[in-house]
């Protein structure tokens, strides 16, 4: 049986939400031996070099708005994303950290309803709030201390990044290939993050640490390489909204995997929250397939 585009577009943003609740805590982890620049950079470093090949392969053309869009999608997706979340990861624990920017679906609700180019439902609404009301769950036993507040706030600024990208990335993705578009941004965003690690660059290639190599290859190719193509081509198929609710699940693989990775506690508001942000997502399917089904 042929699964239809917008199905398949809702699990490759799922995919994505899982690799990236990963990631979090490998990036945590590798902030014990680099600085934030030198990981956002590493990061897309491996990640162009793999895009290289792909850009000769899916050659297109753009117009000069067109370029344009590209250069906002890699300073707000890239360099604004990556640097403002690193920066405030490095002052919280990965799982407040993955919390925090949780708040992207919201942003893109909001700016998709601002810009008047998304619609609400009452079941995409129902699996908004469900959503919500889990990563409250989640919030609540991890109050931040007055020290990590700075820190928080660069988060959710991140988050905002995060979700400006989302929606200005719908369009172009209505015209070009996602792989062809991933690739453009990845290359531009690592030309932005340069002059942000200077010098910091070459000591990348001097590691030794075979477990920050085998972290730093992980957010490289599955978190960047990956991860930025399949939400492009899921973002493709779906609306915003619908995309920025699958981020609900990136905390509850963040806080398993901070357990298990680096030893961050778990909390039966873990279980109970992650388990209403799934079903909040599956509240969101349902929504989907209705509206595919019509």
């Amino acid at each position: 049986m042929k699964l239809k585009s917008g199905t398949v577009g809702y699990v490759e943003l799922i995919a994505t939400s899982i690799i990236w609740g990963v990631t979090y805590v490998l990036m945590k982890y590798s902030l014990s031996f680099l600085d934030p620049q030198q990981i956002a950079f590493s990061r897309f470093l491996i990640a162009a070099l793999m895009f290289v090949p792909v850009l000769f392969l899916t050659h297109e053309k753009y117009g000069r708005g067109e370029l344009l869009t590209l250069v906002i999608l890699a300073l707000t997706g890239v360099l604004l994303y990556q640097l403002l979340f690193i920066w405030g990861e490095d002052g919280l624990t990965a799982a407040n950290a993955s919390f925090i920017v949780s708040f992207e679906p919201i942003f893109i609700v909001v700016l998709g309803i601002s810009l008047k180019r998304d619609k609400i439902s009452w079941t995409v609404s129902t699996g908004l709030i469900l959503s919500t009301i889990g990563m409250v769950i989640l919030l609540k036993p991890t109050a931040l201390a007055q020290s990590e507040v700075v820190s928080a706030i660069l988060v959710l600024l991140s988050a905002l990044s995060w979700a400006i990208f989302t929606i200005v990335g719908k369009d172009l993705l209505e015209k070009h290939n996602p792989l062809n578009v991933t690739g453009y941004v990845t290359i531009i965003g690592l030309l932005m993050l340069l002059p942000f690690v200077n010098f910091g660059a070459l000591a990348l290639f001097s590691l030794t640490n075979i477990y920050l190599i085998i972290a730093l290859l992980f957010i490289g190719i599955l978190a960047t390489f990956a991860g930025y193509f399949l939400w492009f081509d899921g973002l493709k198929k779906v609306r915003p909204v619908t995309a920025g609710t699958t981020l609900y699940i990136t905390p509850f693989v963040t806080v398993i995997f901070a357990s298990m990775l680096i030893s961050e506690p778990i909390s039966i508001a873990t279980i109970v929250g992650g388990s209403v942000i799934l079903v909040g997502l599956a509240v969101t399917g349902i929504r989907l397939r209705s509206i595919q089904s019509r």
